[in-house]
This record gives structure tokens, C-alpha cells and sequence, in this order.
């Protein structure tokens, strides 16, 4: 089995960590019957996904995977909706609240995501709301969601959606509306099991 990575930048099609990165405009010839998964990252040409929305769409039905990153404005995959910026004031504006457990996040707190901070090692939360800044997990919110769509985290206290995932024909789609998701996949957070979890998932071995 095979799970890529698309990417904006030329890329080598080398496996990193059992992804396969290739440049997004190479995916019809890249996405073949072995892809299990493709993770998208939040950069990518979402133009250029819309003019393979049949594609994509057809590689989900037939029972693949898809972890989609960012800010959705155009729509290249059947359920998919527009993401939209949050206001916010302070942190708790921009604080996750787990509604549902899913595979990828299992083990890990959300509290773990919230703020970024230059020091290196484990901080504890409390200096972190002191020294950090927040939001660089999610800044928006997917208000509009598909049909069986299964929220996993909302953000703020308006308790808007930012990550969920839907079942499309025999696949699943997750979207997560911020930045890359492997990004917070780090030991320093308590959070590594993030990037194993998710590989998995995108195999399909996983909810």
C-alpha cells in the first residue's frame, strides 16, 4: 500500500516516514490503485484540485483516503465545504474543545495544540499561556458541514467545527481547518503519536 503526499515544490518521490511525496500536479499519474491515502497539504493549488474533482472523487468511492489541510475556498471533493475565518480576541477564542475521539488524535490532549513557543524541550501549560502564542493550529472554522459528518474538535467558545471527517462512497475524508496537521506532530508537545496514527488512518487501518 501506498499513501502520498501532495505537495506545491518539486518533489523527489522519496518515502519520509512512509509517505511518498510528489508534486500535486503529478497526482493523475501518481494516484493508481495502489494509494490507499493522499494527504494534502494546506498550499496546494486548490484550482488545480478542482479540475480533478472527478478524480478525487472517484479515488475516495472506491474506498482511499484523504486528509485535507487548510482553508477550503474552492470545492474539489464531493462534501467538502468553505472554511471561514473565526474572530477572536485571546486565546480561549481560539482553544479546541474534543467533541468526538477519533484514530488520529487518540492519546493526545488538545490543550497540547493550542500556543507555539521558541523554547526548545517540554513546557508546562501554564508557562506556555504565559510565554506562547496561540492559534497557529486553527485561526478558522468549518460551519457548514456534510452530510454524516463526524466533528472531532471545535474551536473557541463558539464551539464552531475546525476538524472533522465524512464518509464518501467507501472512503473517508478528514479536514483539518489550519495548518498542516504534521507540523504539531512533535515529542516536545506530548503529541508524536500524532504522525503514526495519521499514516495509519490514511492506510485504512484505522476508524
Amino acid at each position: 500500500m501506498t499513501v502520498l503526499k501532495a505537495v506545491m515544490a518539486p518533489a523527489r518521490g522519496e518515502y519520509a516516514g512512509g509517505f511518498r511525496e510528489i508534486d500535486v500536479y503529478d497526482l493523475p499519474g501518481e494516484c493508481t490503485g495502489a494509494v490507499t491515502g493522499l494527504y494534502l497539504t494546506g498550499d496546494v493549488d486548490q484550482e488545480y484540485l478542482a479540475e480533478q474533482r472527478r478524480m478525487l472523487d472517484s479515488f475516495v468511492a472506491r474506498g482511499g483516503r484523504i486528509v485535507v489541510n487548510g482553508h477550503v475556498q474552492r470545492v474539489f471533493l464531493d462534501g467538502l465545504t468553505r472554511w471561514r475565518k473565526l474572530e477572536f480576541r485571546n486565546p480561549r477564542d481560539l482553544a479546541l474543545t474534543r467533541v468526538t475521539e477519533h484514530p488520529v488524535w487518540a492519546g493526545t490532549d488538545p490543550k497540547s495544540f493550542l500556543y507555539n513557543t521558541g523554547t526548545r524541550g517540554p513546557v508546562p501549560f501554564a508557562e506556555l499561556e504565559r510565554i506562547g502564542v496561540a492559534g497557529f493550529y486553527g485561526r478558522g472554522c468549518y460551519p457548514d458541514l456534510p452530510e454524516h459528518a463526524r466533528v472531532v474538535h471545535t474551536i473557541g467558545r463558539t464551539r464552531a467545527p475546525i476538524d472533522y471527517d465524512y464518509p464518501l462512497g467507501a472512503g473517508r475524508v478528514l479536514v483539518h481547518g489550519g495548518n498542516d496537521l504534521l507540523q504539531f506532530a512533535t515529542a516536545d508537545r506530548g503529541t508524536a503519536r500524532l504522525y503514526p496514527q495519521l499514516l495509519r488512518w490514511l492506510e485504512g487501518n484505522d476508524g
